[in-house]
């Protein structure tokens, strides 16, 4: 279905609706809390009731993207209300999204919107705006913002430059394209300031979360069969206070920039029983994504992400294992 034809339904729907709820995928990112962030302004512009949600709070640098006001995390504030629509953003299915329990138990069933950008992606919504050749799903937003003719306001500017600024890693990474330095360069004539958005999504790293860098790097393993790095990082590498999340973001599209190699991974031992693996690569022939998906993750060809139930273990020889 043509994008400005499913970006006028998803306007017709927002009319029609009398309370909202946007949702955003848990451990949110600059993609993710951008998308939430203009997508919220854009109701209020509307005056259009609604309840922003995720199952975790955003990251220290990137409070300034919702006002530095708390987002509903409690399943029970969700289960309260009676929503109409629900629009949930840059998730790939409403697991990783964290709501696929909390909706089965709505006493109203919403129309659901999948607004997104990845390659694993689903059509799990009702209307589905998902456009995988975009470098974010701020640029999916972007692009829906001009096809109804809204026009941005330059704080809107900066919610979605940080999703575009996070995604291509500062436009290093194999998905930027024309199209997204474009919307960049459209969103600084409306006054978005690249050099601020810059310093907060990626100049933020404190002295605790390098010395966590150091150990994965110490950790660095090379198998020249599949010409791959790999790292883990565990929760015994964490000072206190620390969260995993931030701790690690970035360490995977670092080592991604080693040459020599196909791809990179790296392995997070969550507080849950839970390993997080990243993936990335920068080789055309190489869809790392196609291995996520097979153990219950996605993403993009460039880069994704899965999480598997296991612990990391290290044995007397030094190597780790998952049991």
């Amino acid at each position: 279905m043509e994008f400005n034809l499913i970006a006028q339904k998803i306007v017709w729907q927002v009319n029609s609706a009398n309370n909202i709820i946007l949702v955003t995928h848990q451990q949110p990112d600059a993609d993710a809390l951008g998308s939430l962030s203009a997508m919220s302004q854009w109701l209020n512009d509307l005056g259009k009731k609604h309840l922003k949600f995720c199952l975790d709070q955003p990251p220290n640098n990137l409070e300034w993207l919702l006002d530095f006001q708390p987002l509903t995390t409690d399943f029970s504030e969700v289960l309260k209300q009676d929503f109409d629509l629900a629009i949930v953003l840059d998730s790939g299915d409403l697991k990783y999204a964290g709501v696929e329990s909390i909706f089965s138990k709505l006493k109203q069933k919403p129309f659901l919107i999948n607004i997104d950008h990845h390659q694993t992606n689903q059509n799990f919504g009702d209307l589905n705006l998902v456009d995988k050749s975009a470098s974010s799903t701020t640029e999916v937003i972007y692009h829906f913002f001009k096809a109804i003719d809204f026009s941005l306001t330059p704080k809107i500017g900066n919610a979605l430059l940080a999703g575009l600024v996070g995604d291509t890693y500062n436009f290093t990474n194999p998905n930027t394209t024309k199209k997204s330095l474009a919307a960049v360069s459209d969103l600084m004539n409306d006054g978005a300031l690249l050099p601020r958005v810059v310093t907060s999504v990626l100049k933020n790293k404190t002295l605790e979360t390098l010395q966590v860098w150091g150990k994965a790097l110490a950790r660095l393993n090379f198998n020249s069969d599949f010409q791959m790095v790999s790292t883990i990082v565990t929760q015994d590498d964490l000072p206190a206070g620390l969260p995993l999340a931030e701790a690690t973001d970035g360490v995977a599209n670092l080592l991604n920039n080693i040459g020599g190699i196909k791809a990179a991974l790296v392995l997070q031992q969550e507080s849950n029983g839970v390993i997080k693996g990243s993936l990335r690569t920068n080789d055309d022939l190489i869809d790392v994504s196609l291995l996520a998906k097979i153990l219950g993750g996605g993403g993009h060809r460039k880069a994704a992400g899965f999480k598997i139930k296991g612990k990391l273990v290290q044995e007397k020889n030094g190597q780790w294992q998952i049991v």
